[in-house]
């Protein structure tokens, strides 16, 4: 038998051993990472990047690394900026300009630099899904522009943003190391800083390593040459001075840093300006910082002198530049007004009659000025300070349907018009209003705000309800009509109008115009259809980076076609639709789409010639029907003969687009939020049952009975095949 003292004995000895061989382990690991030899292991492969303003002064600094000998940099895509010129600086001190940006991915924050130089130390890359909480792991970069800096820390979590999953670091980020490196004590790299926590020093992001993989194995290539233009103010239409960097996307115009006049200021005119009284101007404005100014100049010189109406402080003002400085500026008039909404997009708007202006916002005049010193000029925009702006929708000399209406708002209470005409006068009058509601004003007034509040809401509702019955008109218009006729553009224009109001469907009718108009400069009249075909391909996925939305697939922004031009990714389907509407702009006739299951592409089948299909969804790949079924039978259990596959019509094509919606928003936001695109499909569609009875369905789910008894009725009235009448009556007889 063996004695206690003996058992107890063998544990002691057990554990000591286990003791010493967790120091061993704990030992090697804290020796294997040496902050000093793996820094002098990486360094060469660590570069600084900097970013230029327009006139090639440094506007920004951060950090990159070498991922291919061949002269691939990665870092992150806001430590380049869009349309931004480019230095790469290296430990030896040479410095290089990319010749391209092999790929990058907006919604990852990445990019990836392509060098004219060979033979460069490059780093390998880890495995990130490998990562766990509490590891040690080690940061290079140019904190404040401090170059090839060292820090270590933890991992200690990962947090899931709008759009990836992000490693959270207990290490400070500053300005100038994002896009830097994280390793392992390995010296592999298992992120890229990213952003650093607003709420303490000592806490970061970096973006997982394995998310920049795929990005690899598709690179959505793009010359610096055409980079430099992404994004780039239209030279046809406006012109900008005073520094600050403008740029453009179709309909949208933004501003960012400091202008190079006095206070900041900076201009872009428009080149269209008035010849005779009176005129219009208009944009929809919105700024990130309330306490800047941004807003529309007009009567203009080109220079110093011009009218500038526009919030500053949360106020409005009515200026006449005089010129350079402040002291030749004239404020005419300055007014608060409950029109302005603070921190939300707003409407100003201007007249400019012979003898008056007329000023105002979102619809309600808030400035008259009988200032006639300044007469007819340029009008456009402006800004001041450090102010970041966005502008939408400008129009000069709008049309009589877009005109802003004068006429005043005479539906409120009485008593809300009497607050309106004492705020901002004279608060003894104020006062004495107060005075007269009596005891009861603090009640009265709170309950006039709440019920104006859910008046607001139940009209904004309204409002959008009523936009999108319009939207349902004019696609059921536009899609009755015979094939030839309908308009794909417009119709999914209007697919994307559906939720984004105040998009301008004609400004994406143009910029597309004058996408064909640009590969049209490069061939002559008799240019053979396969040799555009190819330059189209090679305009859209070679030249200009469009690519599929492979990281991000659900994202609403892919179905949207204003978007997908906007930012240069999309779904097969929508990335279709710009290749389709580019090929019949450009002549190219028998350019159809082909409707595989799970996935679309893009057909040409020219009379007496060879049929090509084009996955515009992989960078404009021509695949052979051997190659498409294999794709589609990645999504339907039988087999599929895209060969024998007929052609998706126009209608077809906006129906899936309106599926693809329906179900990503089911899947994110829940049944009711996709209600709107199954009730666009059926407005399309009326005759068609499963859809009804789809809606009908839902809308008992979600406690809208009314909605589902008229569908249902529906149903019982045309008895269409196929669909079981008696489960029918029997959910009827339920509500």
């Amino acid at each position: 038998m063996v004695s206690r003292s003996l058992v107890i004995s063998l544990f002691r000895l057990i554990a000591l051993c286990l003791f010493s061989l967790t120091l061993s382990v704990t030992a090697r690991a804290q020796e294997s990472f040496d902050e000093r030899s793996l820094t002098q292991k990486v360094k060469d492969a660590v570069v600084t990047i900097r970013h230029m303003d327009r006139a090639g002064n440094e506007n920004g600094v951060g950090t990159g690394f070498v991922i291919d000998s061949d002269g691939l940099v990665a870092t992150s895509l806001h430590v380049i900026g869009e349309a931004r010129m480019v230095e790469v600086l290296f430990a030896d001190g040479s410095r290089h300009e990319p010749v391209a940006v092999h790929a990058w991915d907006r919604a990852l924050d990445l990019a990836v630099l392509r060098l004219d130089r060979k033979g460069l130390p490059a780093l390998s890359l880890g495995d990130s899904d490998a990562l766990a909480s509490g590891e040690k792991v080690i940061a290079v970069g140019n904190p404040m522009g401090l170059e090839r800096s060292v820090v270590s820390g933890l991992i200690s979590g990962f947090r899931r943003f709008e759009h990836a999953r992000m490693i959270q670091l207990a290490i400070p980020i500053e300005p100038g190391n994002s896009g830097g490196p994280l390793f392992n004590p390995q010296a592999e790299v298992l992120g890229l800083l990213n952003m650093k926590s607003t709420l303490t020093a000592n806490l970061g992001f970096a973006t997982p390593i394995n998310a920049l993989k795929p990005l690899l194995a598709r690179p959505n290539s793009m010359t610096m040459n055409k980079w430099l233009r992404l994004g780039a103010l239209d030279e046809g239409l406006w012109t900008s001075s005073m520094g600050a960097l403008w740029s453009s996307k179709v309909d949208r115009i933004s501003v960012q840093g400091k202008g190079a006049g006095f206070g900041g200021k900076s201009l872009c005119h428009f080149h269209q300006e008035p010849s005779t009284f009176p005129y219009e101007l208009k944009v929809r404005i919105k700024l990130g910082d309330e306490s800047g100014a941004a807003g529309l100049i007009f009567g203009s010189d080109g220079l110093e002198r011009q009218y500038g109406f526009y919030p500053s402080n949360g106020q409005l003002r009515l200026t006449r530049f005089d010129g350079p400085s402040v002291y030749s500026w004239n404020i005419l008039t300055q007014v608060q007004t409950p029109h302005y909404r603070l921190g939300d997009w707003n409407t100003l708007s201007v007249r400019h009659e012979e003898d008056r202006i007329l000023c105002f916002v979102n619809g309600q005049l808030v400035i008259e000025s009988k200032d006639r010193a300044l007469r007819l000029g340029q009008v456009g925009l402006a800004k001041f300070r450090d102010t970041q702006a966005d502008y939408s929708n400008f129009m000069f000399n709008p049309t009589p349907a877009e005109k802003v209406s004068f006429e005043p708002d005479s539906d409120l209470t009485q008593l809300l018009e009497k607050i309106q005409i004492n705020l901002g006068g004279n608060p003894s009058s104020m006062q004495a209003l107060l005075a007269s509601i009596g005891d009861q004003s603090p009640y009265q007034l709170q309950d006039l705000a709440e019920l104006l509040e859910r008046r607001t809401d139940q009209i904004r509702r309204l409002a959008l309800e009523s936009h999108r019955i319009q939207i349902q008109k004019q696609l059921r218009t536009e899609l009755k009509q015979a094939e030839p006729q309908r308009n794909l553009l417009r119709a999914a224009l209007l697919v994307a109008k559906h939720d984004y109001p105040e998009l301008n469907v004609k400004a994406y009718e143009d910029a597309v115009n004058r996408m064909a108009e640009d590969i049209r400069d490069y061939h002559s009249t008799e240019a053979g259809e396969s040799d555009l075909i190819q330059s189209l391909i090679d305009f859209l996925f070679k030249e200009n980076g469009y690519h599929g939305s492979f990281s991000d697939y659900e994202n609403a922004a892919n179905s949207y076609l204003n978007k997908v031009i906007d930012d240069r990714e999309g779904l097969p389907i929508t990335l279709s639709v710009l290749f389709i509407e580019l090929a019949d702009r450009l002549g190219i006739k028998h350019v159809t789409g082909l409707p595989l299951p799970g996935h679309f592409l893009v057909k040409h089948q020219p009379k007496g010639g060879e049929v090509a299909l084009i996955d515009v969804f992989n960078s404009g790949k021509q695949l052979t029907f051997d190659e498409a079924d294999a794709l589609a039978s990645q999504y339907q259990v039988n087999n599929v003969s895209s060969e024998d596959m007929a052609s998706a019509t126009k209608k077809d094509i906006i129906i899936r687009m309106l599926s693809n919606l329906r179900y990503f928003t089911r899947s994110n936001s829940g049944l009711g939020d996709s209600l709107p695109y199954l009730d666009l499909m059926i407005a399309i569609d009326e005759e068609d049952a499963g859809l009804r009875l789809e809606r009908a369905t839902i809308c008992l789910r979600i406690g809208r009975r009314d909605m589902a008894r008229s569908d249902f009725e529906w149903l019982l009235e045309r008895r269409p095949e196929g669909l079981q009448l008696d489960r029918i009556r029997e959910a009827l007889r339920s509500l």
